[in-house]
């Protein structure tokens, strides 16, 4: 199987995207360099769970890596073509824009194709063996047990949402943060219920969960990435004037977070100014978990 060096990767678009270029490219390479790091991400703990009995889906990650493989090669050879350029040289630009965009498109087709693979490697396990008991049902009222599984917990659901376990894995999140309110991951817990219902189209319960980290630890490392998917659940749900305001609050609060490249390219899209005021959006309905 190819291995394509990331780190490498994700280390000269950030060189390229700190240096001055023109119009959108530099935020169609961070997205990329984002999305590039998730996948790679994603395929890791893939190969790590797939078992023997399933090689016909292990081929499928196969050509999927091979697949951000080709398209992290490319976004290499993009870079030093941008980085050998002169900064008045714009005559392709709008080429190499062209060639930026082809290579989302791509990257997006990878991340359908994952997706789709997580659903069918669930239906597998399902159909296989019955779920076996979370650590957190099987320690139900054993307060010492409880204490001592904390990471057991928590991993488990992780691992339920990568599969694509959503509901066991709001479980498993809501378990960890009922016997461990207080610890450096509970937030984190929070945003994983948060994304196991944006990633099983719940939109409003997401946004919920999300306001959720955002109000109950707005110091933790979860909060920028909490307002910005709650501003994609809110322009999924044609809520346009409240993703506008977290997107802006994303750059106001925390300029120097990934997110915050991000947040600045959705409202590019939206044709909205970042630096320009936003209206003051409708009041914020309450929502249910």
């Amino acid at each position: 199987m190819r291995r394509i060096d990331y780190a490498a990767i994700a280390c000269a678009l950030s060189l390229w995207a700190a240096s001055p270029a023109m119009g959108g490219t530099k935020e169609e390479l961070v997205r990329l360099q984002n999305d590039v790091l998730a996948l790679q991400n994603q395929m890791r703990l893939f190969e790590k769970n797939f078992s023997e009995q399933i090689q016909g889906l292990r081929s499928l990650v196969i050509q999927l890596n091979d697949q951000v493989g080709t398209s992290g090669q490319k976004l290499t050879q993009l870079v030093a073509a941008l980085e050998g350029r002169s900064a008045d040289d714009k005559a392709d630009s709008q080429a190499i824009l062209q060639e930026l965009r082809g290579l989302r498109s791509r990257i997006d087709d990878s991340a359908t194709r994952i997706s789709a693979l997580a659903e069918q490697i669930s239906q597998l396990k399902l159909q296989s063996k019955a779920l076996s008991e979370r650590t957190y049902q099987t320690a139900a009222g054993d307060e010492t047990a409880l204490a001592l599984a904390a990471d057991t917990i928590y991993n488990e659901a992780f691992m339920d949402l990568v599969q694509g376990n959503f509901d066991l894995a709001i479980e498993g999140f809501t378990a960890y943060i009922r016997n461990y309110p207080d610890t450096e991951k509970a937030d984190d817990a929070q945003y994983g219920i948060g994304e196991a219902y944006y990633n099983s189209k719940r939109l409003p319960q997401a946004i919920a969960a999300f306001t959720r980290v955002i109000n109950a630890y707005p110091s933790g490392d979860k909060a920028a990435s909490a307002y910005f998917k709650r501003a994609k659940a809110e322009l999924a749900l044609g809520e346009k004037q409240n993703a506008i305001e977290d997107f802006r609050t994303v750059l106001e609060k925390f300029p120097n977070a990934p997110e915050a490249a991000l947040a600045k390219s959705e409202l590019e899209n939206a044709g909205v100014s970042p630096s320009k005021p936003a209206a003051k959006p409708a009041a914020r309905r309450p929502r249910g978990r």
